[in-house]
């Protein structure tokens, strides 16, 4: 019996959300490294030089006059902090684009059967006779199967998620492709 399998509301916001979060973070480190500790070494300095010139009792003024918090600055952020901080950035921006485009090259699969095939997730059809195994040691624990076919003399191998794609609609596809598996083997 037909059935198709589509990408849960729950794993395809997971995944956006993720991938946002890592580009946000990110955008925080490159601000840091290029405003925020630039800024607070400015703060600093200023404040070290009115230490230095016995002025110290004026900082509270002079910060107001430039629009800063009376805080005392407790650090001087070197190259290599500032370094970090874009080091940091980038590894942030890298993960969370490359999140991004996974999130975009899922979010529209879909997990299919019809009476002769079962469709991966990438779209390929594959037609029962040519799937030569599956493994399911997963199933049980985390909702993971492993279908293995051949077409052309090519191996290819696709995973069945009850997580990823709906949970009813994936589990009739594994009955379905076990129970044309044991037809095959009857025949």
């Amino acid at each position: 019996m037909p059935a198709e399998a589509r990408i849960t509301p729950v794993w395809y916001k997971q995944k956006l959300f993720v991938a946002l979060f890592l580009i946000a973070i990110g955008a925080w480190f490159y601000w840091d490294g290029f405003i925020g500790y630039p800024r607070s070494n400015e703060r600093y300095l200023i404040h070290q030089q009115l230490v230095k010139e016995n002025r110290e009792p004026e900082w509270p003024a002079v910060a107001g006059k430039r629009g800063w918090t009376t805080e005392v600055p407790h650090k001087l952020y070197g190259k290599g902090d500032i370094r970090m901080q874009w080091i940091c950035g980038s590894l942030g921006a890298v993960l969370g684009l490359v999140s991004l485009a996974y999130w975009f090259t899922q979010k529209g699969r879909i997990l299919r059967t019809d009476d002769e095939a079962v469709y991966s997730p990438a779209g390929t059809r594959i037609p029962f006779h040519a799937i030569t195994g599956l493994g399911k040691k997963n199933w049980e624990a985390k909702g993971l199967a492993t279908v293995l076919y051949k077409i052309d003399g090519r191996k290819g191998r696709f995973i069945i998620d009850d997580y990823k794609f709906d949970y009813d609609a994936t589990h009739q596809i594994l009955e379905e492709i076990e129970e044309k598996l044991t037809t095959q083997h009857l025949d």
